[in-house]
């Protein structure tokens, strides 16, 4: 049985390195194995990896225990080859091993090839071995040589007492099969000639045995002719004076009786008897080899009593003849093989010679080529004729794979098309695999190539990428046409609920009391809160099934920006302030000691996840506590005072999705720790239990009292699991609860302001950036000349009518982004001389319009700056229903400076039109 497999040897600084790792209980995974000399499957550990048939088959190969018997071979190859860590391949034949195989050591040999593997700095990494067993042939190379041997030694003998003393000389001392042999002779004393008697004649490596054969043996013998005997010590058959202990071996347990008939062909002339080495099993090849010694015996014998001018003439003869008709039947007998197997194979291959001649091509490799034998042969004489054939967009890339693959002697794999001239109306991929056979010098001698059609496998690869694109596309389409459908509604209802708040207090007018009562008034109120509080409920439920949907397809990108996370919960507190004060609500920050003791100040963190994370925290409650800590090595749960939830699993490296906002370096790596703390109603151990986890309340109770779906929850644990942390919770029941989590993140020891672009994707939920108030900011709201373009006649007259009230000093509106281009022509943006010119602050341009949509409208406003039509910068916010990252990148590289999602709330929407118009106040 031949066995073959390959072994990786990894060590992290030296060999000590990988001897180490692997005795100290290194995980083997094995897998299959097959008998098949070209098939490996290669067997992995961290430190060691092999190739080998079955853990059976493997054992069998290698003994049983595999961590030894890798050290065992890295440790000596490490004294006998230093050079590996030059980097130089080594080639090791017929190496033998003793290994344990069916309970009992042998003798095994092996070629191995060691491949050093070098890092990219070229330090020495560790070395990939390659193991072919080939005991069978090095054993019949031996029984070969011995066989020669033996016969030269016959032939210099004359008499039959000589010749029995050169074959036990012989045959116990070249053979690797034989440990001991023993010749007995027939007596010829007439005393004893009837009672079949063996006396001994001569023996080599074995002492302490009698003159005589005993009995039982010839016993054995008697009645049999030429059959070799086999007598086993183990089966009570071998005397024991023929069980003999071999120094360095072991105890012989198998021995070989091989009767020599003599001249009349009818009474044994002889008995030689062969010991079986101790590390050799018992096989029919060993068998073969003993009944070939006996028949080498048995001429040799009958020679030796020939003429001396016949015997010379008959051996000459008779070995011509045999050698030439073994030659002559083992050569038919590999060319036909050898030509079935090109023929028949369903692959491409052809052979080269060093000189880059082709010596064989089959018919396959030409109808996959699409060439006839005479082209391909003619292309061969200038140079590698398959390469004609690779369409001229992979010719670059199969080259440089070719040309390495020549340079390193590495076999090589690649993947190329056909031209298309040689395939008409077909695109036909090929894969091409090469291997290099060299000589004993190692010099190159032949190059295999083979070819393979793989048109089908790449067609489905093809076809399934489509698919998916065009799935990961309709669902974007279904997703996007349902946020806005449900925004564009949603913002009516939110501007709505804000007209009618802001009209109360001008209704209050004790002048007025008689139009409007103080309980309906108060109803007014009521009524107005309730749908702010059921729109804004909704789109929480709409920003977050958009989150989830960007989550679930792993397109969620973070933005990390240079902020203070001080600032950030301040900004949230003042988000919800109007909220909290409305439910009579107490919010506030506090900052543990671990943050002032690092003294923690600008730090890497993408603010709007942070402000998600936070605001999925905030219940109806009586009092809110936000703490902010800090620690320099990941915190436990102690430190954050929680019960912390174990990850979901591996995540993508986040800073592969994040989108850096600046190349300067970063400082230490630190872990802040964010906690809110309510006096809530609190939770049971079982509710808890059920937090946390997709469209999961905590029980019914706590989604009548809080809404929602639970989904929020859950994409606070994605979020902070996406930033390198944890979440937990703490709470008692009647008590309140505990939020907490931790992330992982960066010092910056200089704050950047990131740009333009990254400020302007300004979902205000999203982003969560407030302006701090009026004082901040030198236009005033009744300075604002507004330009609003909405194709919705009802979101148009809203939002104006709301603008309006604030006390705006002029609105205007637009149908579509061509109207808007009209008006904008007569104001004073425009480069005009000697007519009356509007005053224009900002526009609040919608995104999906018919006529001219927005993007189409802004790119046209920034070509007639370019042009100088218009003299100065136009400030731009976007409005659309679309609230995708890509949607929003769009509008700002068609040019608008920034972008708020539908729905929004105007007293909201108003400081950024202030600090819009104050940015581009300098160029006036």
């Amino acid at each position: 049985m031949l066995l073959t497999g390959t072994l990786l040897s990894i060590s992290p600084a030296n060999w000590r390195g990988c001897r180490e790792y692997s005795c100290t209980g290194s995980r083997v995974a094995y897998s299959n194995w097959s008998n098949q000399p070209e098939r490996q499957h290669t067997i992995r550990t961290q430190a060691v990896a092999f190739s080998a048939p079955s853990t059976a088959s493997f054992t069998l190969m290698i003994g049983t225990s595999v961590e030894f018997r890798v050290v065992e071979l890295m440790q000596r190859f490490r004294k006998e080859q230093p050079g590996l860590q030059d980097s130089k391949a080594v080639l090791q034949r017929d190496h033998e091993f003793i290994l344990m195989r069916y309970g009992y050591p042998e003798s095994c040999f092996f070629d191995v090839v060691l491949l050093p593997i070098p890092s990219p700095e070229g330090r020495f990494l560790g070395v990939v071995t390659e193991f072919t067993e080939v005991t069978e042939k090095v054993l019949q190379k031996h029984r070969r040589e011995m066989s020669k041997a033996l016969l030269q030694n016959i032939l210099k003998v004359t008499d039959v007492s000589d010749l029995r003393q050169a074959f036990v000389r012989t045959v116990a001392t070249d053979s690797k099969d034989i440990s001991y042999a023993v010749v007995y002779s027939r007596s010829k004393s007439p005393a004893i000639q009837d009672t079949e008697t063996f006396h001994l004649e001569a023996y080599h490596n074995i002492k302490d045995i009698g003159d005589n054969l005993p009995d039982e043996i010839v016993a054995t013998l008697r009645g049999t002719t030429s059959d070799v005997v086999v007598l086993q010590q183990s089966k009570g058959t071998l005397p024991k004076e023929f069980a003999v202990s071999i120094p360095d071996t072991g105890l012989v347990d198998t021995a070989y009786v091989l009767p020599i008939v003599g001249l009349d062909g009818v009474h044994l002339s002889d008995i030689a008897i062969l010991g079986l080495n101790p590390r050799r099993s018992v096989s029919p090849s060993v068998r073969q080899f003993a009944e070939s010694i006996r028949d080498l015996l048995f001429k040799s014998f009958a020679l030796c009593s020939l003429p001396l001018e016949q015997r010379q003439a008959q051996e000459f003869s008779q070995a011509l003849s045999q050698q030439l008709e073994t030659m002559t039947v083992k050569a038919e007998i590999s060319e036909r093989n050898f030509t079935r197997m090109l023929r028949d194979a369903p692959i491409g291959m052809c052979m080269h010679r060093s000189d880059g001649h082709c010596v064989y091509v089959n018919d396959i490799l030409l109808e996959l080529l699409g060439m006839s034998r005479a082209n391909f042969f003619k292309a061969a004489e200038e140079g590698i004729a398959w390469r004609e054939a690779v369409h001229d967009d992979d010719f670059e890339a199969v080259n440089q794979t070719w040309t390495a693959a020549i340079e390193t002697g590495k076999p090589m794999s690649a993947e190329f098309r056909v031209k298309p001239n040689l395939i008409p109306n077909e695109v036909r991929w090929l894969e091409i695999s090469a291997q290099q056979r060299h000589d004993q010098d190692g010099h190159l001698e032949y190059l295999y190539v083979w070819l393979r059609d793989v048109s089908s496998r790449k067609q489905l690869a093809e076809q399934k990428l489509a698919d998916a694109l065009e799935t990961k596309r309709r669902s974007e389409i279904f997703i996007d046409m349902v946020s806005h459908e449900m925004r564009n509604p949603l913002g009516a209802i939110l501007l709505l609920a804000d007209g009618i708040l802001s009209s109360l207090p001008c209704v209050s007018d004790p002048t007025q009391s008689s139009i409007l009562t103080a309980d309906a008034r108060s109803s007014l109120v009521d009524v107005a809160a309730n749908i702010q509080l059921c729109a804004r409920h909704q789109k929480v439920i709409i920003d977050e099934v958009l989150t989830f949907s960007r989550l679930d397809s792993k397109l969620l990108v973070l933005a990390p920006e240079q902020i203070r996370p001080t600032e950030t919960v301040q900004s949230v507190l003042k988000m919800v302030k109007a909220e909290l004060d409305y439910d009579k609500i107490q919010g506030s920050m506090a900052l543990q000691p671990s943050y002032t003791d690092l003294a923690v100040d600008n730090v890497l963190l993408d603010p709007g996840r942070l402000a998600q994370i936070i605001l999925n925290f905030m219940t109806n409650t009586r009092h809110i506590v936000i703490s902010i800590g800090a620690s320099r090595t990941q915190p436990s749960a102690d430190d954050c005072q929680v019960t912390l939830i174990k990850p979901r699993g591996e995540r993508v490296e986040t800073a592969a999705r994040r989108l850096s906002i600046t190349e300067d370096p970063i400082g230490e790596d630190i872990y802040l720790i964010f906690s809110v703390r309510d006096t809530g109603c609190g939770l049971t151990e079982t509710e808890m239990g059920h937090l946390f986890h997709r469209f999961s309340q905590a029980s019914p109770k706590t989604y009548k009292q809080y809404g929602g779906s639970g989904l929020g929850l859950f994409i606070s644990r994605e979020l902070v699991e996406l930033q390198g942390g944890q979440i937990g919770v703490h709470s008692e029941y009647g008590k309140g609860s505990t939020f907490a989590f931790y992330i992982k993140t960066a010092r910056v020891e200089k704050l950047v302001e990131p740009p333009t672009a990254e400020l302007a994707q300004t979902s205000i939920s999203d982003h969560m950036r407030v302006v701090d108030g009026p004082a901040a900011q030198k236009t005033q709201t009744a300075d604002l000349h507004v330009l609003v373009v909405e194709d919705n006649a009802i979101n148009q007259k809203i939002l104006a009518q709301q603008l309006r009230k604030t006390g705006c000093a002029k609105v205007h509106v637009a149908d579509h982004g061509q109207d808007a281009l009209e008006l904008l022509s007569t104001t004073t943006f425009f480069k005009y001389v000697g007519i009356a010119q509007v005053p224009l602050s900002v526009i609040l341009l919608d995104v999906e319009m018919p006529i001219m949509d927005g993007l189409t409208c802004a790119r046209r406003i920034r070509e007639l700056e370019q042009k100088e039509e218009i003299v100065r910068h136009v400030p731009i916010i976007g409005i659309t229903a679309n609230a995708r990252v890509e949607q929003i990148a769009a509008c700002i590289e068609a040019g608008m400076d920034e972008v708020v999602t539908k729905p929004f709330r105007v007293m909201d929407l108003l400081p950024r039109m202030l600090a819009l118009v104050d940015k581009h106040a300098s160029v006036v």
